[in-house]
């Protein structure tokens, strides 16, 4: 079974962006990265936050190696998958549909971004297309 990622603060969520763009760092590389990404923070404070991370499993620890060398436990497209599932169930009840549309309503996406989003809903048809038609076919077997 996996494992599931743990819940994380907006501040560790930071850190852990920082540790998959660079793929593994010391606390000294991370916090070079965050700020790049505009956050400043202490030095002590990214080290607070990577051993917060890794007291939850969420980062690897190199403790072979001076300084120590932090790398993400989980991959980023299952955190924000399992981070988007949750706000989904939280915010709008469950009801994907209600985000997407409240996402395609918004003034702010460009036509390149309603593109995606409308490519990416037609690649779901033609998948769900071909599951509808599996099922049927495994019913006609029957």
């Amino acid at each position: 079974m996996a494992q599931r990622c743990p819940d994380m603060t907006p501040a560790e969520l930071r850190v852990m962006k920082a540790l998959w763009h660079l793929g593994s760092a010391s606390v000294a590389q991370v916090r070079a990265e965050l700020q790049q990404r505009g956050n400043e923070l202490a030095y002590t404070t990214v080290m607070t936050l990577l051993g917060r991370l890794a007291a939850k499993n969420a980062v690897q620890v190199d403790k072979e190696r001076e300084p120590f060398v932090y790398s993400p436990a989980f991959r980023r497209e299952s955190v924000l998958r399992e981070r988007l599932r949750e706000f989904v169930r939280d915010v709008f009840d469950g009801q994907a549909e209600s985000l997407v549309l409240r996402l395609v309503e918004d003034e702010t996406l460009t036509r390149a971004e309603l593109q995606k989003i409308e490519k990416k809903i037609a690649e779901a048809e033609k998948t769900a297309d071909k599951t509808a038609d599996k099922k049927d076919s495994k019913k006609e077997r029957k």
